[in-house]
């Protein structure tokens, strides 16, 4: 038995006793108070002749009286055996309610000592033998943190194996092109310009995995001001519209009213521009990206993006979002984190972003922001 234990069978303990005391000395002063009232436990016989003399000294009996002395009223004896059963079943019901109170707790300290040791596949609700109280409650928020502990930290490895994949990529062929230039002065130039390409590729990864970090974080240090989410998403489909139509695409805007919100300008332009850069990338040719903005309720902003791609498979829609995460596993020309970077800014904003894909071919990002 543990120290709990003990605290909880001395607590439950001396209440009882407690209770038992009160109680006893209630029952005993109603009992005096009884004795003492006139016609109680029947009438006295009435006084001998001799009342009226003179008492005689005490210890002496006058044998003026006559007969036996009168008898003295003696008590009830002290109830032993049902003080004994009291006490008895006292220690039992200490014992077994410090035993249903600690036995749980007993189970939690056992499950976080796991989880701290990084077993976070244990589970205390089992454990806690079909519980509807608070503790249970506990045990049940207890496996929903393992869960969300395990979860963040496979995705941490993961994410760590694929910076890794992606950072080794662009190194091995910086390597492999100054190998090149060494052996042969006149590819030089040719060499500096494939090592240039791939330190820039190596920026914009760093870049975009610093952005994915502070999102992550939340420690953006960018201010949060007054902004237009309309305005701002018009002049960003403005702009994809020339890289649309450089690759014999379209692009198609219509928004409704302004929809002002305090926010950080450059985390939500950085979103909706991958967002609408992704659909531009995947649409088919001669095809129009059409991007939609509408108001369903004055507190709540509704943004479409639909290309006429080849859609995603439906088993894989929730995992776009995921860092460098490809539909594609031939696809060299991004990272993977353009959406993972969009999903981390719209719900720093309090918004959802999803995908749908669309009927016969396509596929739609849905984004929501609720206006704060």
């Amino acid at each position: 038995m543990g120290r709990l234990f003990w605290k909880f069978f001395f607590a439950f303990q001396a209440a009882l006793l407690v209770a038992g005391v009160g109680v006893g000395f209630t029952v005993s002063l109603f009992h005096d108070r009884q004795l003492a009232e006139p016609g109680v436990g029947g009438s006295w016989p009435p006084p001998p002749p001799w009342a009226s003399e003179p008492p005689p000294p005490p210890g002496v009996w006058s044998p003026r009286a006559g007969g036996d002395p009168p008898p003295v009223r003696r008590g009830p004896p002290p109830p032993v055996l049902p003080i004994l059963a009291a006490l008895l079943g006292s220690l039992v019901a200490s014992a077994l309610l410090a035993w249903y109170f600690a036995r749980p707790i007993r189970h939690l300290r056992w499950a976080l000592g796991e989880i701290a040791e990084g077993r976070f596949d244990t589970r205390v609700q089992q454990l806690m033998d079909g519980r509807r109280d608070e503790l249970a409650d506990l045990g049940r928020d207890v496996d929903l943190m393992a869960q969300k502990l395990d979860a963040l930290v496979t995705t941490q490895r993961r994410l760590l194996h694929d910076v890794s994949h992606e950072l080794r990529s662009p190194l091995a062929r910086i390597q492999a092109a100054i190998g090149l230039g060494r052996q042969d002065a006149a590819k030089l130039e040719a060499t500096m310009e494939r090592v240039e390409r791939e330190t820039v590729r190596l920026d914009a990864l760093v870049g975009q995995l610093l952005t994915l970090a502070r999102l992550d974080a939340g420690t953006g240090t960018e201010a949060i001001v007054e902004l237009d989410v309309v305005e701002l998403l018009a002049d960003i489909a403005h702009d994809a519209r020339f890289e649309a139509r450089a690759a014999n695409r379209d692009l198609e805007f219509a928004g409704d009213a302004g929809f002002v919100i305090h926010g950080r300008d450059e985390i939500l332009h950085r979103a909706f521009e991958n967002v609408l850069r992704n659909a531009v990338k995947y649409t088919a040719s001669a095809t129009t990206v059409t991007v939609r903005a509408e108001l369903p309720t004055p507190e709540r902003l509704c943004v479409a993006v639909c290309d006429h791609g080849p859609g995603v498979p439906p088993s894989k829609l929730a995992a776009i979002f995921e860092p460098f995460h490809r539909v594609a596993d031939n696809d060299q020309d991004g990272f993977g984190l353009g959406l993972a970077i969009a999903r981390r800014a719209i719900e720093a904003h309090g918004g959802t972003i999803r995908a749908e894909n669309r009927v016969g071919s396509g596929l739609c990002i849905v984004i929501e922001l609720p206006k704060r």
